[in-house]
């Protein structure tokens, strides 16, 4: 019994180990690996994660078996480090020479499945190759060109070569985004970024790569890892985003990840709204903290309209509604205070949470990306999504009177599994409220978009219609109670954009 209980301690370890030795970095679900770690993944990585491998094997040796075990664990470990790193040599190696050659610029970066429990190691799950496509496509066109087909049929011999000794079953998933700038509308980015990496796709498929393991995403020019403002920043958003994972399960993960991941909150989908400083200062206006009530109106749980139908917009729902704020530019965003999640596939580090979306929607553009689909069907990847929703966050009308108008958000509707969007909703507003006005003016169809949070969610609503009464509102939600801790309204008033403090009430 002894015997098999040592064993039983050791091929725990061995696992363990592995899943040490295969990781870049325990601490982040995806952190960016430089030009100069690449070089050194490139002509150093069988030394570099034999050494990793050593020492996280002592370490968890020791913790099992004490010094004996630390020993085991550290001669586990080189072995486990150096088949790992084998693997990330021969990559890193040919995506080096990729970049040489091509005079392209590729950033590698290292895929990690953090254990949901503090101080855990975590798992190695991939790697992830971002491609600036400069000259990778057509102008407009999802067509490569033949410098673009030459550098993808290379990166596709790359990803297509199998780790090991090629006998083990190979469960790798590959994943092509496309991504754009903020160039042109929303629609249209999608839909040819989609295309661009379904091309890139049927590559892969060409170098030998079964096409049901391949997976094609249109991200458009939601996902900015730069400033749209600038010739650079654009030039760093129009990429194609290859990552290959282990198995289907990470790919699932990384696709769920994805979707509400905070740092592409960093920077504005879109063009940059600049509000206009007024040249005189305004008379002072209530505050609509002051203005709000302290009990909340009484309000219908279910909404007179259905959240889906389609809204038309009339002059009516153009009128200019005075909220009691003050200039956007000289009050802070709400969104400063959201703790970035642990777990998983964080989406961004603790050691990065002053990058989690500090800018209001204001200064924002509504996010499209497209649907996951299968090279080999054209389908949705089926993502294992489940329809089960955060509690207190189930299709409920939310509302609050400020400055003595009534804001409605009709319904919120937040799911439990990443807290993605369900239902989009609708902004409905009755202007003086309080002076006993009941009727409102015509609804707003709102685009909404939401970053999860440790403890609390980001639900950002854009109005589709620009000469709307309300641009866009952002609020925090808390994700253990339904109840909203912080908010914001933002509309326009003159030239200039206005903001006022909105902390919806959930209906009874």
């Amino acid at each position: 019994m002894k015997m098999n209980a040592r064993m039983n301690r050791l091929t725990v370890l061995a696992v363990a180990i592995t899943a040490i030795s295969g990781c870049q970095s325990l601490n982040t679900g995806l952190d960016s690996v430089s030009q100069t770690v690449r070089e050194a993944g490139a002509k150093h990585g069988m030394l570099i994660l034999c050494g990793v491998g050593a020492v996280g094997g002592a370490i968890i040796g020791a913790k099992v078996g004490g010094k004996k075990g630390a020993l085991i664990g550290g001669g586990l470990g080189t072995a486990a480090g150096c088949y790992a790193g084998s693997i990330w040599e021969a990559k890193m190696k040919a995506l080096e020479q990729i970049a040489h050659d091509e005079n392209m610029s590729i950033q590698v970066q290292s895929l990690s499945l953090e254990a949901p429990a503090a101080n855990t190691a975590g798992t190695d799950g991939g790697l992830v190759a971002l491609v600036q496509d400069e000259s990778m496509f057509t102008s407009g066109s999802a067509q490569l060109t033949p410098s673009g087909k030459r550098q993808a049929q290379k990166l596709a011999q790359a990803f297509a070569q199998r780790p090991g000794d090629g006998k083990e079953i190979d469960q790798r998933r590959f994943l092509v985004v496309g991504h754009t700038d903020a160039t042109g509308s929303a629609g249209f980015n999608q839909k040819l970024s989609e295309q661009r990496a379904r091309t890139v796709g049927k590559v892969f498929q060409d170098a030998g790569v079964k096409s049901d393991r391949i997976y094609y995403q249109g991200a458009g020019s939601s996902r900015p890892v730069a400033n749209n403002e600038t010739v650079e920043g654009r030039s760093s958003n129009r990429r194609v985003e290859i990552s290959e994972m282990k198995s289907e399960d990470i790919l699932v993960k990384r696709v769920q990840a994805e979707s509400s991941n905070a740092k592409y909150a960093v920077y504005s989908a879109g063009t940059q709204k600049k509000a206009e400083t007024a040249v005189k200062a305004p008379a002072k206006a209530k505050r609509a903290d002051a203005a709000t009530a302290s009990t909340p109106p009484h309000i219908s749980t279910k909404s007179s309209r259905t959240a889906s139908a389609p809204v038309s917009e009339s002059p009516e729902s153009s009128a200019r509604v005075n909220f009691g704020g003050v200039l956007a530019s000289n009050e802070r965003s709400v969104t400063a205070s959201i703790k970035p999640k642990s777990g998983g596939f964080a989406f961004i580090s603790s050691a990065h949470a002053s990058d989690l979306p500090i800018q209001s929607c204001e200064e924002d553009a509504p996010r499209e990306t497209g649907q996951v689909l299968s090279l080999s069907t054209d389908k949705p990847l089926i993502d294992h999504k489940t329809y089960e929703y955060m509690a207190g966050y189930n299709n409920r009308v939310w509302a609050e009177r400020v400055n003595g108008n009534l804001l409605t958000i009709t319904p919120v509707s937040i799911l439990k599994e990443n807290a993605a969007v369900d239902r989009q909703p609708i902004l409905e507003i009755v202007k003086d409220y309080d002076a006993g006005n009941r009727k409102s003016l015509k609804a707003i169809q709102g685009i909404a978009n939401t970053y999860e949070g440790e403890t609390q969610v980001l639900y950002r609503v854009f109005a589709k219609d620009p000469n709307a009464a309300v641009s866009c509102i952002d609020v925090v939600f808390e994700k253990n109670a339904a109840q909203a801790t912080k908010g914001q309204v933002f509309y326009p008033r003159g030239q200039s954009a206005y903001v006022a403090k909105f902390v919806p009430i959930k209906a009874s």
